[in-house]
């Protein structure tokens, strides 16, 4: 892990409250006590708990491992976390990233969806707040010049990592179900225009409203969907494709009731991969190892190995189970968070803390590896791992399977 730079002593840093105009901004001096501060909008509730859960684990940890560097280089200065529950809703997180200006806190870490990021998307700019994503990946949101940072790359690469594996399992039509929400669709049009490049079909999406609970209607119109393709392709070429959150415990454990639907494979994608939700069904659970369902999520890079798996064991000894990718996506976003506050000095305009965030994270070695940014703002580098449901003789689990190489395109499947 690269070292930091040499350090001055701090004083107080000056946050800046931005008026509605971008032209005047007043400053915010907050006190001894409170130090540096930073706003963390996590789902703790809602389809997203599982990873807002691991997410807060792998902050607090951040906030003691960054405190403990503090004290070592003799620098005096406090960090504080002000961590809110966004129940993974737009109008929560838009809510709750008001009360975060509201009390002067102008530097963000989350939200966990892209639809909750396109929700506060507007007043982050308009108010001059720099929000980091650890988890969004809509394609929708790589916009240039804008206060939005995710730490994960946009779901173009992983539109390739699972065209090339359902034309690498032989897949002809896929049929996919997905929510009706920017991440939904926008993950959608990046594997289908992957997929149908390299010969493959797609059958128009069902679309379910991620609000709802009730699954009976989404489900009989995939299986009547599924059904009416098996009329025309043999049972091994057709998949269907989930794009859910942790609802899609819920549609796995009631799939098996549908014929169609029991009769082919079916894939995940990255909010899915690594997901409690369905290891805590036994039905889903079931499902899911039987049907296949490899998901693809943003990979740990094996230089790094050294510095992620110390963590994520340590992650693990809070919450009692692995920590998706995305608990580590955040550590880091947390350290460079904290390195462009201290590089851009006392009194310093989020425009310089910006500027500061970009320099540092594109020299920074983490948890994760190199977090180099692109022209969007996102994670420029970065393989998919797939994620898939296996079963010892006691219980299920999610175990890695394959890793897709965004540098060369290739699929390597790891042997059981």
């Amino acid at each position: 892990m690269k070292t930091f730079i040499r350090l001055t002593p701090l004083f107080l840093l000056i946050f800046l409250i931005a008026s509605c105009s971008k032209s005047r901004e007043v400053a915010y001096i907050p006190t001894a006590e409170e130090g540096l501060r930073v706003g963390v909008l996590l789902s703790l509730s809602g389809t997203g708990f599982s990873s807002g859960e691991a997410s807060r684990a792998s902050l607090e940890i951040a906030r003691q491992d960054i405190l403990n560097y503090f004290s070592a280089t003799g620098i005096n200065q406090n960090l504080t976390l002000y961590i809110v529950d966004t129940k993974t809703d737009t109008a929560e997180a838009l809510r709750q990233i008001k009360g975060f200006y509201e009390k002067g806190i102008r530097l963000v870490i989350g939200p966990y969806s892209s639809a909750e990021l396109a929700a506060i998307r507007e007043f982050a700019n308009s108010r001059n707040m720099l929000a980091v994503s650890p988890s969004s990946v809509a394609v929708s949101l790589a916009i240039p010049g804008d206060n939005i940072f995710r730490f994960v790359s946009c779901d173009l690469i992983q539109g390739k990592a699972m065209a090339k594996m359902l034309t690498d399992d032989k897949i002809k039509m896929v049929v996919p179900i997905i929510r009706d929400d920017v991440w939904g669709k926008d993950l959608l049009t990046a594997t289908q225009t992957e997929f149908v490049k390299s010969g493959g079909a797609v059958h128009p999406a069902i679309k379910y409203n991620p609000a709802v609970t009730d699954f009976s209607l989404a489900l009989t119109q995939l299986d009547d969907a599924v059904s009416s393709v098996l009329k025309m392709y043999d049972p091994n070429d057709v998949a269907v494709y989930l794009a859910s959150f942790a609802e899609g415990a819920i549609i796995l454990g009631n799939a098996k009731k549908f014929t169609g639907l029991n009769n082919v494979y079916w894939y995940g994608s990255s909010a899915f991969a690594e997901n409690t939700a369905v290891i805590s069904d036994t039905n889903a659970a079931l499902f899911a190892y039987t049907h296949g369902l490899p998901c693809p999520i943003f990979g740990l890079d094996d230089a790094a190995k050294s510095i992620w798996q110390p963590l994520r064991d340590r992650i693990q000894s809070q919450i009692g189970r692995q920590p998706d990718v995305y608990a580590l996506t955040a550590y880091d976003a947390l350290w460079v968070i904290v390195k462009a506050m201290i590089a851009a000095g006392n009194g310093a305009s989020i425009e310089k803390i910006k500027n500061a965030f970009i320099a540092e994270s594109n020299t920074y070695f983490g948890a994760t590896g190199r977090t180099l940014l692109d022209t969007n703002g996102d994670r420029a580098i970065g393989n998919y791992d797939f994620w898939a449901v296996k079963r010892d003789s006691v219980n299920f689990s999610w175990k890695t399977i394959a890793r897709y190489n965004s540098a060369d395109g290739s699929l390597i499947r790891f042997k059981p």
